[in-house]
């Protein structure tokens, strides 16, 4: 059936009004709202608004409509329908999965005839599932598990700090407008009391219009005055509701303080020793939700970074002395404590008798993951496996020999977190993670990322005598595939002490990844990672969980671009891989700046094993020019190689990003006598950062790639960041680099970033590939430069 919305009609749920009907056969009003919505039947009145199901174009949606009826008063009319606009106004223009979407065009006014005034609409995205007071009801009010409280709380906490980014808060937070999905999704529901936050709790007091429910809305929220942590203490007595499984009215109060009275409601599950850091959780999390529920609303926490933040780190222990820690387990004394001593190491933090895990491939210093090609016991072996015992002053003087020795980039990183273990100095730790294995383009990348990394380390933790603080790296490997790098992100963010990720190497595995730290909280800055998808990684409710020094594949795209039209090769046959996120980018920007310069891409073929069956369009398509892109992880480098051939044979110019850095690669297009140009995002010989390759020649004896400038500066924006933090946590790290004000100095010059995560700095150069006659080396000479290399 189709439902009448016209308020004179007089039998608005007729049946036969059947779906074809575009018109009531009793009152003659269109049952098309908007053209597109149709009516099916009401669900709901209540309040200041009756809800309905509608249809558009086949998905089943809801259809709010505020219902006036109950009110005379002119100015009261006015006030509802301004909350109703409001909540229009909120769900439009939030963008969560957590909050019902509501598209552009979702809010509307319908007029009827003989109508004094016209129907207020929203129509919204229809949630499957139950709200928490109807789930409870079903359960015959069985309070919640504290482990589901604690998640629900989370996911809560994440839609209301998209609510709060945003100017606005809720009001109404109760059991009865939290929805449980099907697959356990938590969706906050009701916007309908939403108040914009620029109207604050002192202004226009006696024109608040209170709205809310008894039992949880706060002290300040009953008497009309609203602040974003009433929003906290509804919150707080929600759970309190889910966790005894009573109504907060059904609880006591103390008359003297004003708390509420609950925690002895709460069902225990287990009372084994094992759960004893369990109970110490549940414990920090009742401690969390009293706080909530403070009387005065400044004493309830600031924020919700901060209520997510005790969520996510609950327990602080105490540091337990070695001796006294080792009596206990001598002597059997304090289970539950030797437990916890036992129960692993936090990132870099070891303290007596607990073991670093082996064969994870992450390390501070405990294994090596850079591969031993020689075969034999070196120096740096004896002092990773001194680190593993504890005993870092031997680790000290082994890692010295090695370095001496071979200049090795690991060596350097563990050499330097232990002496801060010596010295017994305070250190931030962040960790890198490089696509380290056994393939060699791999493994020279690594070295070269590690070496940048390093490079920053080892300056900054030659002041800690003055500055009190060292920084000590992590390393971890993905093996450059992405299984490994979701799995390495999971690691990762459970290493407390690991306060940032440097990493990871390919848009693909750095995609992957970045998900697992924005649910964590743990900032992620990338040095190599160009895809333009990465740009928009960043869920709202956590705009800052990335950024990347190195440009994106859009300025890559301009730059080459731009070199084509000075060249005048407009006509372009572009070789990628459709199934590569970074291939696949910037064939597309590249496609679209061409086109913008009035060039053209002639044809476009895929990187794949039968390339010969394909490769004669170029020719055929009468192409000028091959831009070529392939992946970073080696699997097209064969088919790349062939198109390099054909360019040879044909005498085509070849152009690409980044991914041509690779020595198999170099190789093929050093002898193209039509040229090949790479844009890459530095080169030693720019004037950017004179002092930088003269560091590392004094440091390496060799002024280090584009991969290690650029790991360079991801360390130094760390940095840059902790120096501006009060305290730091991984929250206040994101914070002071996402200020608008930000900036760090590095390889690359001047950093700072736009607010989705992108540099602002658009440096690109462009070099051609040489071979050395001299030194018979393959060689990035820039462009303006080139004619002064001899022999080119």
């Amino acid at each position: 059936m189709s439902y009448c919305l016209n308020p004179n009609c007089p039998n608005p749920a007729d049946l036969m009004n059947a779906n074809g009907n575009i018109f009531c056969r009793n009152c003659g009003a269109s049952l098309l709202l908007e053209n597109k919505y149709r009516v099916i039947n009401l669900l709901g009145s209540g309040g200041f608004s009756r809800t309905f199901e509608v249809e558009d174009n086949g998905t089943k949606k809801v259809l709010k409509v505020l219902n006036l009826s109950l009110f005379n008063d002119s100015d009261k009319k006015s006030k509802i329908v301004n909350l109703f606009q409001r909540e229009a106004e909120v769900l439009i223009r939030l963008n969560h999965s957590g909050i019902p979407q509501v598209e552009p065009d979702g809010y509307f006014e319908l007029n009827f005839p003989n109508c004094p005034e016209p129907l207020y609409c929203l129509v919204m995205e229809k949630i499957e599932g139950l709200n928490l007071q109807q789930w409870l009801k079903n359960r015959d009010r069985k309070p919640i598990t504290l482990e589901l409280a604690i998640a629900y709380l989370k996911q809560i906490l994440e839609i209301l700090q998209q609510v709060h980014a945003q100017g606005y808060f809720h009001r109404d937070i109760k059991p009865a407008n939290i929805m449980v999905k099907p697959d356990g999704k938590i969706v906050l529901i009701d916007f309908g009391a939403v108040r914009d936050l620029a109207q604050t709790y002192v202004q226009e007091e006696n024109e608040n219009t209170i709205v809310g429910t008894l039992g949880y809305s706060s002290p300040e929220q009953m008497k009309g005055t609203v602040v974003k942590q009433s929003d906290f203490f509804a919150l707080g007595r929600t759970f309190v509701h889910l966790l005894t499984g009573k109504p907060p009215l059904n609880l006591e109060e103390d008359h003297q303080t004003g708390k509420l009275i609950w925690r002895d409601q709460v069902i225990f599950n287990s009372n084994y020793w094992r759960n004893w850091l369990e109970k110490l959780r549940w414990r920090s999390l009742f401690d969390l939700l009293d706080e909530m529920m403070e009387p005065y609303w400044k004493n309830r926490p600031e924020n919700t970074q901060v209520i997510l933040r005790r969520l996510n780190h609950p327990i602080t222990l105490p540091r337990i002395p070695p001796w006294i820690a080792g009596t206990a387990i001598l002597f059997g004394i304090g289970l539950p404590t030797s437990y916890w001593y036992f129960n692993g190491v936090n990132g870099c933090s070891k303290i007596w008798l607990r073991n670093f895990t082996q064969d994870d491939r992450i390390s501070c210093g405990e294994q090596i993951l850079l591969p031993n090609i020689n075969m034999k016991v070196t120096e740096k072996e004896q002092g990773v496996k001194a680190i593993a015992a504890g005993n870092y002053q031997d680790a000290i003087t082994w890692l010295e020999k090695a370095w001496q020795k071979d200049r090795d980039p690991e060596t350097l990183i563990y050499l330097n977190n232990s002496r801060l273990e010596v010295e017994k100095i305070n250190a931030y730790t962040i960790a890198v993670v490089a696509p380290l294995g056994n393939n060699n383009d791999n493994i020279n990348s690594s070295k070269e990322i590690l070496r940048g990394v390093a490079q920053a380390q080892n300056e900054f933790n030659q002041k800690y005598k003055t500055q009190k603080i060292g920084l000590k790296v992590l390393i971890a490997s993905d093996n450059n595939q992405e299984q490994d790098a979701q799995k390495i992100a999971k690691i990762l963010v459970n290493q407390r002490d690991v306060i940032a990720v440097i990493g990871h190497f390919r848009s693909d595995t750095t995609l992957v990844a970045v998900k697992v730290y924005q649910e964590h909280n743990l900032l992620l800055v990338s040095a190599t990672a160009t895809s333009e998808s990465l740009s928009t990684s960043c869920k709202s409710n956590h705009p800052n969980c990335f950024f990347r020094v190195v440009p994106s594949n859009r300025v890559i795209a301009q730059t080459l671009a731009d070199y084509l039209k000075k060249e005048n090769k407009l006509k372009a046959a572009i070789f990628f891989n459709p199934n590569n996120n970074y291939s696949k980018s910037l064939q597309g920007q590249i496609k679209g700046r061409l086109s913008e310069l009035g060039g053209k891409v002639v044809v476009e073929l895929p990187l794949y094993d039968n390339i010969e069956s394909t490769i004669n369009q170029v020719k055929q398509q009468k192409a000028n020019v091959i831009v070529l892109l392939p992946t970073t992880d080696g699997l097209t480098s064969d088919s790349a190689v062939q198109v390099i051939e054909y360019a040879k044979q044909n005498k085509y110019l070849v152009v690409g990003g980044d991914s041509l850095d690779n020595n198999k690669l170099l190789k093929a297009l050093v002898g193209n006598q039509a040229g090949a140009v790479v844009a890459i995002p530095w080169h030693s010989r720019s004037n950017l950062n004179r002092d930088f390759p003269q560091k590392m020649e004094k440091t390496w004896e060799k002024t280090g790639t584009w991969y290690s400038a650029l790991s360079y500066d991801a360390t130094r924006v760390l940095l840059a960041g902790l120096e501006k933090t009060p305290s730091s946590s991984r929250e206040n790290l994101q914070q002071a680099i996402a200020q608008t004000n930000f900036k760090a100095s590095g390889a690359t010059g001047l950093i700072s970033f736009k607010p989705n995560g992108d540099r602002q700095q658009d440096n690109i150069h462009l070099v051609k590939i040489v071979q050395n006659p001299n030194t018979g080396h393959i060689e990035f000479i820039p462009l303006d430069l080139s004619n002064q290399f001899p022999g080119d």
